[in-house]
C-alpha cells in the first residue's frame, strides 16, 4: 500500500495537558465524543481564545485516539491518565498514539531519531529535518508541493514532538535524549497485545517496541519487572517460555494492578 504524507503535525499542536483534559472529559462522558466536542465548543472546556484552535485540538485527539487502530481504545488510556502513576509513564502511554496514527510522523522519527541515538553526536535541527521532507519528496511527490513555510512550520512541530515527550533536550539545545520505558506503559500494551494475539512470541516481535526504543535486554528486564509486581507470571528457558497475565482483562489490571 502507497503512504501518503499528510501535514497534520502543526495543525492542533502537541498539547500534552490539553490532550490529557480531552481523555478524561472523554471518561466523564461515558466515551460519548460529541458531548465532549459540544464541552470544548460551547463551555470552552480548553480555555482556549480561539475556536478554530479548538476545532484543531479536536481533529487531531480524534484521529489519534478515536480512529481505529492496533492500540488499546481512548477509554483504557483515559484510565491510565487517572491512575496513580508518575506523570512520565503518563505520557509515555500517549506516545505511541502520536508516532503511528501519522505516518510522516512516524517515518521521520524512524529516520531521524532511531538511527541518530546510537551515533555520537546524537542531535537534530529544524534545518535538518527540513532537509529530509525535501528528501522523501522525491518518493513522495504530495511533499514536493510544500512551500517552503510548511515545512519549516512542520519541522518545527515535529521538534516540539520529541521535546514533550522528553526525547529532546529543551529549547535551545538539539540534543536527542534516549527514552527510558517505565514499566506502567510497557504493562500497558503488553497486556492488550496478550489480549488481542494470545502469543507471547508475537508480542515479543511487535514493531512498537522498536518504536519505544527497547532492545531485547531491556524487554526480558521489563517483563522481570511485572512478573514482581503480579501483572504476570513470567519464566523463560532459551525458546521455552511460560507468560500468563493475572488479570482477565485491561480494565482490571488499571484499577488493581497498579493500586
Amino acid at each position: 500500500m502507497t503512504v501518503h504524507f499528510r501535514a497534520h503535525l502543526q495543525r492542533g499542536g502537541i498539547g500534552i495537558q490539553e490532550t490529557k483534559r480531552l481523555l478524561e472529559a472523554l471518561a466523564d462522558h461515558q466515551g460519548d465524543w460529541e458531548a465532549v466536542r459540544r464541552a470544548c465548543l460551547d463551555e470552552n472546556l480548553l480555555g482556549k481564545t480561539s475556536d478554530s484552535l479548538v476545532r484543531d485540538l479536536l481533529k487531531a485527539f480524534r484521529r489519534r485516539f478515536l480512529l481505529p487502530s492496533k492500540l488499546p481504545p481512548a477509554e483504557f488510556v483515559a484510565k491510565m491518565v487517572r491512575a496513580s502513576i508518575p506523570e512520565t509513564a503518563k505520557r509515555q502511554v500517549m506516545l505511541p498514539y502520536f508516532l503511528l496514527t501519522d505516518s510522516l510522523v512516524k517515518r521521520c522519527y524512524e529516520d531521524l531519531v532511531l538511527q541518530r541515538l546510537n551515533s555520537h553526536e546524537a542531535a537534530l535541527t529544524r534545518n535538518e529535518v527540513q532537509q529530509h521532507l525535501e528528501l522523501l519528496s522525491v518518493e513522495h511527490p504530495e511533499l514536493a508541493k510544500w512551500s517552503e513555510y510548511l515545512r519549516q512550520k512542520w519541522a518545527r512541530a515535529f521538534l516540539t514532538l520529541l521535546r514533550r515527550f522528553g526525547l529532546m533536550e529543551p529549547y535551545p539545545r538539539c540534543s536527542l535524549i534516549r527514552l527510558v520505558l517505565l514499566p506502567e506503559p510497557f504493562g500497558f500494551l503488553c497486556l492488550w497485545f496478550w489480549l488481542q494475539d494470545g502469543s507471547f512470541w508475537r508480542i515479543w516481535e511487535r514493531e512498537i517496541w522498536t518504536l519505544l526504543q527497547l532492545d531485547d535486554l531491556r524487554k526480558e528486564e521489563l517483563l522481570a519487572e511485572g512478573h514482581e509486581r503480579g501483572w504476570w507470571t513470567y519464566q523463560r528457558l532459551g525458546e521455552i517460555v511460560h507468560f500468563q497475565p493475572r488479570f482477565n482483562d485491561l480494565k482490571g489490571w488499571i484499577r488493581n494492578g497498579l493500586a
